[in-house]
């Protein structure tokens, strides 16, 4: 059903997986109350998927990655279950001219779980592009759960975020303590303005004797100066190890490197890639 719904759009896609992961009860409730007359209806049957479907994160099959993959960058990172999936058919479903109204309706009530779908699920929408100012909005949240839900293996703002909201979502992604790596896009959207604005808040952290995350020295990547490239250089010398390989990471992609400052030791390790780095930094701290 899958091969038939990958030359279709994205709600035919959603459906056809939906279809292979729902039990029986389910996929019968679900078929019969995916159509809806009006906004109260649907503000119903998106409350009530909580009560009849399970939040089940399904078992993807390859083909089902990638596929879900082409569609929505991230999306096996995301850890989408059932229950958003299918309150994601039913923003689809929505009427365009009606979407951005009703859906900005369901966010000022809506409980956690339910706002964390609906940031997830705008970028499906074939007017994604209209919820820029909602998604603006959101980032301002003091929920960790909906703020990743905007910020990490999410499409949506790398596509459609203009530059200043892009930085105040990283940045804020930053201040946080989220990690980076999961930023969908981060340096294909990187900027000077960015860059700049994060190395002084590094020289803040440094100031009030704080350490800062190995990750932020990405956001620097590609916009290296005599300045950086100083602080570069005492990270490479005092970090831990991951600060090290982060520091020389950049530092080796600019034209202020030189070899003989670098320690032997921190060469070797500087084939490792970000992700690796954010992985490895957010996996210590949880451990």
């Amino acid at each position: 059903m899958i091969e038939t719904a990958i030359k279709t759009d994205s709600g035919e896609i959603i459906k056809a997986v939906i279809q292979s992961k729902l039990s029986g009860s389910e996929l019968e409730w679900f078929e019969s109350n995916i159509a809806f007359e009006n906004s109260v209806q649907f503000f119903q049957n998106f409350g009530l998927i909580s009560r009849k479907i399970a939040p089940i994160i399904p078992e993807w099959t390859a083909q089902e990655k990638n596929v879900l993959e082409e569609l929505y960058p991230g999306f096996t990172q995301s850890n989408w279950d059932l229950q958003q999936l299918c309150r994601c058919l039913l923003m689809i479903h929505l009427p365009i001219q009606q979407n951005v109204e009703v859906i900005k309706n369901l966010a000022e009530m809506a409980a956690i779980k339910e706002l964390v779908c609906l940031y997830k699920g705008l970028f499906f929408l074939k007017n994604a592009s209209d919820f820029v100012l909602m998604v603006q909005e959101g980032i301002r949240t003091n929920m960790v759960a909906v703020f990743d839900a905007i910020a990490l293996t999410n499409p949506f703002t790398a596509k459609y975020l203009p530059i200043d909201p892009w930085n105040q979502l990283v940045l804020k992604a930053v201040f946080m303590g989220r990690p980076l790596y999961k930023i969908i896009d981060l340096d294909l959207r990187k900027n000077e303005k960015l860059a700049l604005i994060v190395h002084d808040y590094i020289h803040e952290r440094w100031s009030a004797g704080r350490l800062v995350s190995p990750e932020i020295w990405r956001l620097v990547d590609g916009y290296v100066n005599q300045e950086i490239a100083t602080d570069l250089v005492n990270a490479i010398h005092t970090g831990d190890t991951l600060t090290k390989q982060a520091a020389i990471k950049t530092l080796k992609e600019s034209s202020f490197y030189n070899e003989s400052e670098i320690p032997d030791e921190v060469l070797l390790d500087s084939t490792i890639t970000w992700n690796e780095i954010g992985t490895k930094y957010y996996s210590q701290l949880n451990s």
